[in-house]
């Protein structure tokens, strides 16, 4: 007679084998699928990262005359600076007008006379990476 396990008959079963993997395999594959992604991800990283822009020099003038130069900076492309000049010795009346070299943008200028008088000139850097001076010409009148 046979025996009977659940209405099937258990003679000549074959059993899958079960696939081990050993632990230490199984850590040094996470490990290095793990090292790949953080790796993938630094250089997705690198490669956004935004261009450079390093001003040489900032050179302030008024009715073609050289006011100042104040050393340069690096910035981020597209970036924005606020730079300021304050009248030290020999001082002009600024209209509030004022023109920056190429390829940076000026977005703005403020003047004040009281207590002390000085101008801010708000510039925005080029979108692409940059070496060079920066000159601001401020308008008199």
């Amino acid at each position: 007679m046979a025996t009977f396990y659940g209405g099937y008959d258990q003679v000549r079963a074959i059993r899958p084998a079960r696939l081990h993997i050993p632990t230490k395999v199984l850590a040094v594959g996470v490990a290095a699928l793990m090292l790949v992604v953080f790796v993938a991800a630094d250089i997705s990283a690198l490669q956004s990262r935004p261009a450079v822009v390093q001003v040489t020099v900032v050179n302030w003038y008024a009715e073609n005359a050289l006011l100042t130069t104040s050393g340069g900076f690096t910035m981020h492309a597209s970036q924005t600076v606020t730079l300021s000049l304050t009248c030290s010795t020999y001082c002009y009346r600024f209209n509030g007008e004022a023109s920056v070299s190429s390829p940076f943008t000026l977005l703005g200028v403020t003047v004040a006379y009281a207590p002390i008088q000085y101008a801010n000139a708000t510039v925005q850097a080029p979108s692409s990476g940059y070496s060079g001076p920066l000159t601001i010409d401020l308008g008199v009148g």
